[in-house]
């Protein structure tokens, strides 16, 4: 346990600077892209197609993840080694085959954007063949997340890339400029400073961990014996991958072509919130991911059930308050980020925070289900995200809700899914999982009217004065005081949770 919290602690801090380059890059880097809407709306739906390799294991990278982490805790690391190596067989076949479907939309860019303009179809068609030049890249970094994930040393991998990241910002001035905007050239800087960053993680493990590459090379095949051990756990896990593309990966898509890259634009200010909060609490759970399996290793199902606990009852006003003060400050962001262009980001943007905060407390839910290996209820999870996202997109579309059609039907799916994550772990588990919430809810009830209080009070920002900076200092300070004292009342409120992150913070010495 001691080591487990020393480890957390570097988790944080690493992601903590990894929040703050986040930032940068968004106050930095986005700025400066929004500057040509439309070519940033293409530079976005291009680089999206990039996500489906990250779903192209077909649900085996998540499923030797479990058993993975299982040899390592019983200390066998030749069949770590070799379970890893099948997935990332498994993710190399489909990596391949999704390289000929990218390589014949490069050549028919028109097929997934909406437009005529000869040079937007010209700078898709380059992006997606640099995308698909660099895909091997993804077999090196999904090695990489998983040993230093299963040993629960991500803090090293997250310092890696925290350093190429503040490269990455810093060379955002020599591509996009008052007279010159070179998307391309800028694409490829990255994809380079990302090799390179993986290969340096590469490096690392097989130092630190004595990890034989060439041992991994060999087992680079398909094995009946690892797959019999997986199939069922993969297979839940495929359908969640295949649910999750057509519900949260094809919204670019969708939108570029029924509304246009215009309407992409617009959707790419409120997806950089809804990838900043989905990266922030996939930080806070985590480690717990692979924490829950060493509980399974040896069938310790009570500490399994205290940990979850544990980790619902601390996290849970880490969820709700930030979120909230985004929600109210929206407005604000929105108009001192990017501008009023992009007055319409604004409900959306509202719309997301919302939905990722709700995804946010079914994470720890989902965790529990896989390390559990909770098959049926996972795929009927599986199966209803997609079918209650389309049915609701055709319905808001056909109600006249436009632009924001596809923003109303994530958070109805996200609502519908979280009733019946939290009906699924009600009925199937010991845990009483509607008094845990029901308790944190009443708990968070006064930090929640103090983050209201707070923002009534706060001044309004005059986006009108010529001061940039100073309106960023200004937004800044107000986010923090209507997230921070709110969060300090509620951890005085709540006791256990007091006396675990004081025993937290001693355990590091």
């Amino acid at each position: 346990m001691k080591t487990f919290n020393k480890n957390l602690l570097l988790i944080y801090t690493t992601k903590f600077f990894g929040i703050i380059t986040g930032f940068l890059s968004v106050l930095l880097v986005i700025p400066k892209l929004t500057s040509n809407p439309t070519i940033y709306g293409v530079y976005t739906i291009c680089t999206s197609l990039g996500l489906f390799f990250s779903y192209a294991d077909l649900g085996f990278l998540s499923a030797c993840q479990k058993y993975a982490a299982e040899y390592y805790v019983k200390k066998e690391l030749k069949q770590e080694m070799k379970i890893i190596a099948f997935a990332l067989f498994i993710l190399a076949i489909f990596v391949g085959l999704i390289l000929f479907f990218l390589a014949f939309v490069a050549l028919n860019p028109s097929l997934i954007i909406k437009t005529t303009n000869l040079y937007d179809l010209k700078i898709a068609s380059q992006l997606i063949f640099i995308l698909i030049a660099f895909a091997p890249v993804i077999i090196i970094q999904k090695l990489n997340v998983l040993v230093f994930s299963i040993r629960i040393e991500d803090y090293i991998y997250q310092a890696i890339d925290i350093f190429f990241n503040i490269i990455k910002i810093g060379i955002i001035s020599f591509f996009v400029t008052s007279s010159n905007y070179d998307i391309v050239g800028y694409y490829i800087s990255i994809q380079l400073l990302t090799l390179l960053s993986s290969l340096t993680a590469l490096v690392i493990i097989k130092k630190k961990y004595q990890y034989q590459l060439w041992y991994l090379v060999k087992q680079f095949h398909f094995s009946k014996e690892v797959f019999a051990k997986t199939k069922k756990l993969a297979f839940s896990s495929l359908l969640l991958t295949i649910a999750w593309i057509l519900y949260f990966e094809m919204d670019t898509l969708i939108l570029s072509k029924f509304y246009g890259v215009q309407t992409v634009a617009i959707y790419a200010v409120a997806v950089v919130f809804l990838n900043f909060l989905r990266n922030l609490y996939n930080t806070l759970f985590g480690p717990y991911n692979a924490y829950f399996y060493r509980f399974t290793a040896v069938n310790d199902i009570e500490g399994l059930n205290n940990t979850f606990i544990t980790l619902m009852k601390w996290s849970f006003p880490l969820i709700v308050l930030p979120s909230l003060a985004l929600i109210l400050n929206m407005k604000t962001i929105i108009h001192i980020w990017v501008g009023t262009l992009y007055d319409k980001s604004i409900l959306i943007s509202q719309m997301f925070v919302f939905t990722i905060a709700l995804t946010a407390i079914c994470v720890p839910i989902s965790y529990y289900f896989i390390a559990n290996s909770f098959n049926k209820s996972i795929r009927f999870l599986a199966l209803l995200l997609p079918l209650v996202f389309y049915s609701s997109l055709v319905l808001f579309d056909f109600f006249g809700f436009k632009e924001y059609s596809l923003a109303s039907a994530t958070l109805t799916t996200i609502l519908i899914n979280t009733f019946f994550i939290i009906a699924i772990m009600a009925f199937k588990t010991t845990l009483k999982i509607m008094s845990l919430l029901f308790s944190v809810l009443v708990k968070c009830s006064v930090p929640v009217i103090i983050t209201f209080v707070l923002y009534n009070l706060i001044p309004t920002i005059d986006i009108n004065s010529a001061n940039s900076t100073s309106h960023f200092i200004q937004l800044g300070m107000s986010l923090f005081c209507t997230v921070l004292i709110p969060l300090l009342v509620y951890y005085f409120i709540e006791e256990s949770t007091r006396k675990k992150i004081v025993f937290f913070l001693k355990s590091k010495y």
